[in-house]
């Protein structure tokens, strides 16, 4: 299970000896030349069956080498690309149909662990084809997902190559399915040499989300969430409350925004997320949910922080959205909250709020001016220097020009200063 020891930390098994290696990759070859040039015709299954097979053997070659040298030993890695990442959806979707869904609820459920909902059933059926079980060879859906993460290592190509086949999209509607998913049960007297169900939901979770940010570090995949409209999901996922249990793959799905806003804001994607109102479903939630305890807003508006930083480095558009859905009345609202409140835990919350909101005044690129003089005003003070705008994208004046009765930017940074002082 050399995978499996990876993830977790332990020494690496010894890397196949070269003549091994050689073995295996023309043995690699001589299945796909089948695969692809079949001397009779095969059925969807035996294709599939076929595939299944070369699996290990890519896992074998190249688990340990280098991501670069899989185009130049491989020369089919693009056709080889198309098939894994075709398998991968065909499986998915099939357990998220309600045919395949009432199957395997009907199969898996127990007293101790039972589906109760459609969307609970789908996560359950698809996290179960994808966690590892006895061994890392005979888990299919494990070697799957392993197969995806070397060919989400090897370059734009591939992962131009897994867009096309709607791998990202696919992912991130399996991610917010796993917001569902029941409570791992505690262990009781497993095998001596099988993984507690709990360590192999920890694997699937941290392979799950390395694919994905690999993914999403190149443009296509967010243009292809935005195409598919399962962008939007993300905003959603990173503001909704979740059981505790599940809270890995709501910081999972803030990775992955926070690589889409370093790497893939492209026009396109600034456009989706500006025409569905994504910001005003992400304020919406947090202002609206009384589920969510004060230091998880401050963890959900510093993700959003974040993404609003990255993003005044390429466009003006996502800092108006947010101040046109009220935003920054919100903050001004959940400080008043926080200060407020007596628990440790909010006053903790407001120093981490305060901190995240002396940041957001520097986004943008215009110099924050003062509307006119007021006696005892911070900007007044002696030695004190107002922050220089950080982005590098269009200007910030409109902010300067909001009604009164509305919190703008530089009226929000001033009342910020003051606190601080």
């Amino acid at each position: 299970m050399n995978m499996v020891k990876r993830i977790m930390g332990r020494p690496r098994q010894e890397e196949c000896s070269p003549q091994d290696n050689a073995l295996g990759l023309m043995h690699l070859r001589r299945l796909f030349t089948e695969l692809c040039h079949p001397p009779r015709h095969m059925t969807q299954k035996e294709q599939e069956e076929k595939l299944y097979m070369m699996l290990p053997v890519f896992n074998r070659v190249f688990g340990n080498a280098p991501p670069n040298t899989m185009t130049e030993k491989f020369s089919d890695l693009l056709q080889f690309t198309t098939q894994v990442s075709r398998l991968m959806v065909t499986e998915i979707r099939r357990r998220a149909s309600n045919k395949s869904t009432e199957k395997q609820c009907a199969l898996l459920s127990s007293k101790d662990f039972k589906a109760t909902t459609p969307s609970e059933a789908a996560s359950r059926a698809i996290v179960q084809f994808l966690e590892i079980n006895q061994s890392e060879e005979a888990s299919r859906g494990w070697m799957l997902l392993t197969t995806i993460n070397l060919l989400a290592s090897s370059g734009q190509k591939t992962v131009d190559c897994m867009t096309t086949m709607s791998v990202p999209s696919t992912l991130v509607k399996c991610l917010y399915l796993f917001f569902d998913l029941p409570h791992v049960p505690e262990a009781v007297g497993g095998a001596q040499n099988e993984l507690p169900l709990a360590e192999r939901r920890g694997l699937l979770q941290k392979v799950f989300v390395q694919i994905l940010v690999k993914l999403c570090s190149f443009v296509s995949p967010a243009e292809e969430l935005a195409q598919k409209d399962d962008l939007q999901l993300l905003f959603s996922a990173i503001t909704s409350w979740c059981p505790p249990y599940n809270l890995p793959w709501r910081k999972s799905a803030g990775e992955v925004l926070m690589t889409i806003s370093r790497h893939g804001l492209s026009v396109n994607v600034v456009k989706y997320i500006h025409e569905k109102e994504c910001l005003s479903t992400c304020v919406q939630n947090m202002q609206q949910s009384d589920d969510l305890s004060p230091l998880e807003i401050v963890e959900m508006f510093a993700g959003l922080s974040c993404f609003l930083k990255d993003s005044s480095d390429v466009s003006q558009t996502l800092l108006d959205d947010f101040r046109i859905w009220q935003g920054y009345n919100f903050l001004c609202d959940l400080l008043l909250r926080l200060e407020q409140a007596k628990e440790a835990e909010s006053k903790d919350a407001l120093k981490d709020l305060v901190n995240l909101i002396t940041s957001l005044t520097t986004y943008g690129v215009s110099d924050l001016k003062p509307a006119g003089l007021t006696t005892g005003a911070p900007f007044l003070l002696p030695g004190f220097a107002v922050p220089q705008p950080a982005g590098k994208g269009e200007s910030n004046q409109s902010h300067l020009s909001l009604p009164e009765q509305t919190t703008n930017e530089f009226a929000f940074g001033q009342s910020l200063f003051m606190l601080l002082l």
